[in-house]
């Protein structure tokens, strides 16, 4: 990773600080237009004609407008940034652990060839598969019994 000098981190620190303030001064401006228009239309419907509240119309969806800008800003910005860094910093801290145990379980578990004297202890050739079935009143027999019983029966 290329180090910084200290204009460059500087004027990258400068950059984010600026995009703060332009998030905030953009989410102060869609406030106050939304409450100016929001005053605006009720009092018109209020000396209009009264009747029907057209102006919740304007009120709901706009808000619905003005509460994303307001999460999208406190997500960035605000203390939900601040929530994701430490919930990421959290993770990334678990994960590291997780890996080191990993690699001291299989350094733990790592064989050297000079510590078994050249056998593979990978290597299963004898290794016959045993089986087990249930007997009729409910025991557990070895297939291997079982098959030495049927070979003694054959030869009588």
């Amino acid at each position: 990773m290329k180090r910084k000098n200290h204009s460059q981190l500087e004027i990258e620190i400068r950059r984010r600080v600026e995009a703060k303030y332009d998030e905030r001064n953009a989410l102060l401006i869609h406030f106050v237009s939304y409450a100016a228009v929001n005053i605006l239309v009720w009092v018109i419907w209020l000396f209009a004609t009264g009747g029907f509240p057209w102006p919740l119309f304007v009120t709901f969806f706009w808000g619905i407008g003005m509460l994303s800008h307001y999460v999208d800003y406190y997500n960035k910005h605000g203390g939900g940034a601040r929530k994701r860094e430490a919930q990421i910093e959290a993770e990334v801290t678990r994960q590291l652990q997780l890996a080191r145990a990993h690699d001291a379980l299989r350094h733990r578990n790592h064989y050297e060839e000079d510590e078994i004297d050249g056998a593979d202890v990978y290597e299963l050739d004898n290794f016959k598969q045993r089986g087990l079935r249930l007997s009729d009143d409910g025991e557990l027999l070895d297939l291997r019994l079982d098959e030495d019983e049927q070979l003694r029966q054959r030869q009588r």
